[in-house]
C-alpha cells in the first residue's frame, strides 16, 4: 500500500536532483522508483536523459527503447531515443527519430531543433564534395602522366599503340571503370589516364565519391539515402564518360585539342 508512495517520493527526488544537476544520484534515485514500478515510461524517460547528461549514451538508448514498449507513439520516449542516438553518434538513425516525432506533434519545437542539428552532424561527418580535394599520391600521378603520354602518341601514330599497351601493363594496369553497351553483355573498361582525360576536373570528384563508399566508418555506419545518392552521383559520371568517349573518341581528336567537362564543379 505504500509502494505507490513511495514510488512517487523516489521519483520526485530523482526529478530535483536532475534540476540540480547531480546526475548520477538522480539516476540511483529513478533506479530505485523504477525497482517499484519497472514499466513506468515517464520515469524510464527522466532516467535515460540523466544517462546522457553522464555519458552512458547506451544506457540512455536502452531506457528510450523501454519507454516505448507499450507504446510506440508515445512522443517524449521517441525524442528521448532521438537524443540518445546522437548521443552515441548515430546521426542518421536520430534524424529518423527526429522526424518520427515531429510528425506527431509538430507543434514542439525540440523535434524541430533535433532534427536541424542531427543533419548539421552528417554534413559535417560526411563533409562538402565540393570544397574536399582528394590528395592522389605523386606516384601514382606519375604513373597516370605516363600512361597519357603513351596514349597520346599512339592516338596520333597507330604504330605505338602496341607500345602503349605495353607501357599499361607495365604500369601495373590501373583498374578501369565498366561501362554497359548497347548491344553488349561484356563490360569495357576505360584506362584511368583516359578517364581522366575526358573527365577533366570532374575526375576528382568521382575518385572522392569512389574513396567514400570505401570509406571504413562509412562501411561500418551505412546510411543507405547517403549511399544512394553517392552511387547515383558516379553512375551520372560514368554516364558522363560513356557519352564524351562515343560522341568525340580519343584517337579521332587533334593532339592540342583539350577536354572541356560539361558540368561546372
Amino acid at each position: 500500500e505504500n509502494l505507490v508512495a513511495k514510488f512517487q517520493i523516489l521519483a520526485a527526488e530523482g526529478d530535483i536532483l536532475a534540476q540540480r544537476g547531480a546526475w548520477d544520484p538522480a539516476i540511483d534515485a529513478y533506479t530505485r522508483a523504477l525497482a517499484i514500478r519497472p514499466t513506468d515510461k515517464h520515469c524510464l524517460v527522466s532516467r535515460s536523459r540523466c544517462h546522457i547528461h553522464a555519458g552512458h549514451g547506451k544506457l540512455a538508448l536502452e531506457d528510450a527503447e523501454e519507454s516505448l514498449k507499450e507504446d510506440k507513439n508515445f512522443f517524449k520516449g521517441i525524442y528521448q531515443k532521438a537524443e540518445a542516438l546522437y548521443a552515441i553518434g548515430d546521426f542518421e538513425t536520430a534524424l529518423v527519430f527526429y522526424h518520427r516525432g515531429n510528425r506527431l506533434r509538430p507543434e514542439l519545437d525540440e523535434f524541430r531543433t533535433g532534427i536541424q542539428k542531427a543533419r548539421e552532424a552528417i554534413e559535417n561527418g560526411i563533409g562538402n564534395p565540393k570544397e574536399t580535394k582528394i590528395t592522389v599520391p605523386h606516384n601514382l600521378r606519375k604513373q597516370l602522366a605516363a600512361v597519357a603520354a603513351m596514349e597520346a602518341e599512339a592516338a596520333s601514330d597507330p604504330s605505338m599503340r602496341k607500345a602503349a599497351a605495353a607501357a599499361r601493363e607495365a604500369q601495373g594496369s590501373p583498374k578501369g571503370i565498366a561501362f554497359a553497351q548497347k548491344g553488349q553483355e561484356t563490360p569495357m573498361t576505360l584506362n584511368p589516364a583516359l578517364e581522366s582525360k575526358l573527365l577533366g576536373e570532374l575526375y576528382d570528384d568521382k575518385l572522392y565519391l569512389e574513396g567514400l563508399l570505401a570509406d571504413r566508418d562509412f562501411m561500418n555506419y551505412p546510411d543507405d539515402e547517403v549511399i544512394s545518392l553517392v552511387s547515383d552521383g558516379i553512375r551520372y559520371l560514368e554516364a558522363r564518360v560513356d557519352f564524351w568517349r562515343q560522341q568525340n573518341p580519343l584517337y579521332a581528336r587533334p593532339k592540342e585539342k583539350k577536354i572541356k567537362p560539361r558540368m561546372e564543379r
